[in-house]
């Protein structure tokens, strides 16, 4: 039923890394940001830094975090049950999620022999495919996270910061969620939409 879509427990979240391998980059930024019955709880968001073993320089350009930012920043075992407590009992949301969950699963089994448990997650760039298909319309551009910022008119402010594009998130979520709704979506159709959107 729609309504169980509607009063499920989300965690929106964003990392921001020391470069795209999943296996050999790090994490130096974590955000998330629950949604529960279809309301942001900011109060409830986390956001921490996060010192890696080894920096890059080249991904400055990406995220605007410098080497001498994450100097008195915790280590990932320092952080790594409140980030598990974060994800623990929701659904994750993200943009290209599927990606941010891989780069913690394995975080925690190299940094702490632990195997993270995530109920499921949902992208939003799967949705917005999913939606814009169920309008009757083809999918002819690529759905960047760029792209999803000006289909829902929101501000380019604190782009790449995790806690700015965790936030931004959030809000496209629960603008799909509302379609979604309307669309009289259940859960059992979400895990049609496409391979980034697990429910188990």
């Amino acid at each position: 039923m729609v309504e169980d879509i509607l009063k499920e427990n989300y965690v929106v979240i964003d990392v921001e890394t020391t470069g795209l391998n999943t296996k050999k980059d790090e994490i130096i930024a974590f955000a998330s940001i629950p949604i529960k019955e279809m309301k942001i709880h900011m109060d409830e968001s986390y956001f921490t830094l996060i010192k890696p073993e080894r920096f890059r320089i080249t991904s400055i350009k990406y995220h605007g975090i410098t080497e001498n930012d994450l100097l008195s920043a915790p280590e990932f075992y320092e952080v790594a049950e409140k980030i598990e407590n974060a994800l623990i009992s929701s659904v994750v949301v993200g943009y290209a999620v599927n990606i941010d969950v891989e780069f913690l699963r394995n975080a925690f089994k190299k940094k702490l022999r632990k195997k993270l448990k995530i109920r499921g997650y949902l992208d939003i760039a799967e949705i917005e495919h999913w939606l814009i298909r169920r309008r009757g319309r083809a999918v002819n551009f690529k759905l960047d996270f760029d792209s999803l910022l000006k289909i829902y008119r929101i501000e380019k402010f604190s782009r790449h910061s995790a806690m700015g594009d965790a936030f931004a998130t959030a809000y496209i979520f629960l603008k799909q969620l509302s379609q979604l709704q309307e669309l009289d979506v259940s859960p059992e159709d979400l895990t049609r939409f496409g391979k980034k959107i697990v429910f188990f």
